[in-house]
């Protein structure tokens, strides 16, 4: 004998309706799309004459990629780039270096200068409070040309010419009243000078050869 379904029930059938299509839905509405998509698609290729897999470019993946440069041009940046914090240390670092060697060698120049005006200064008191004595003075220079000698070894004759005359003169004889025959030997004659202050000091004349 029927029966009227209560409120509950009809609910619960109601849902269970309502899965019952859902998983129908799920299980068999979905793969149907897809083998009738795929079935479009192979056909639309095959219409197309593009069954052909796509070529793949593996040299262009693999290529070696450009080092970025910190320092290069930006295509971006119209001025010129700031530089970086550890760019301006260095460049103050390397003009303190500098300006520190500057001072240290105006430093040396001026220690430098001043020893040498004590040096000066103390060689001018030195010379004011302990003059040397002027300089001896020089012999005359001797004014002949010896032409060669006459006579034996053991008592030679010296031959001079004076001007336009001739001198002769043995050792020990003076010429001129100021030069003295000291040795006459055999290319060259020894002259010593007359005067005290002089004495010890010779001067050996070269025979004149002839032309």
């Amino acid at each position: 004998m029927a029966r009227k379904l209560s409120a509950r029930e009809g609910t619960l059938l109601v849902a269970l309706a309502v899965a019952g299509v859902g998983y129908l839905w799920l299980t068999s509405g979905p793969e149907e799309g897809k083998h009738a998509a795929a079935a479009r698609s192979g056909g639309a290729a095959k219409a197309k004459g593009e069954g052909a897999p796509p070529t793949v470019r593996v040299d262009l993946l693999v290529a070696r990629a450009e080092a970025y440069d910190a320092n290069g041009r930006d295509l971006f940046k119209y001025s010129q780039r700031p530089p970086s914090a550890e760019e301006v240390r260095r460049l103050r670092e390397e003009a303190a270096r500098r300006q520190k060697e500057m001072e240290e060698a105006n430093q040396r120049a001026a220690l430098e200068a001043a020893r040498r005006q004590q040096e000066e200064a103390d060689r001018v008191k030195e010379a004011v409070l302990h003059p040397q004595p002027p300089p001896p003075p020089a012999p005359p220079p001797i004014d002949l040309r010896y032409l060669g000698y006459l006579g034996p070894k053991d008592d030679r004759i010296a031959v001079f010419e004076d001007g336009k005359g001739l001198v002769v003169a043995r050792k020990g004889e003076v010429v001129k009243d100021q030069f003295r025959v000291v040795e006459v030997k055999w290319e060259t004659v020894v002259m010593g000078f007359v005067r005290a202050e002089f004495k010890g000091q010779t001067r050996e004349l070269a025979m004149v050869k002839s032309r």
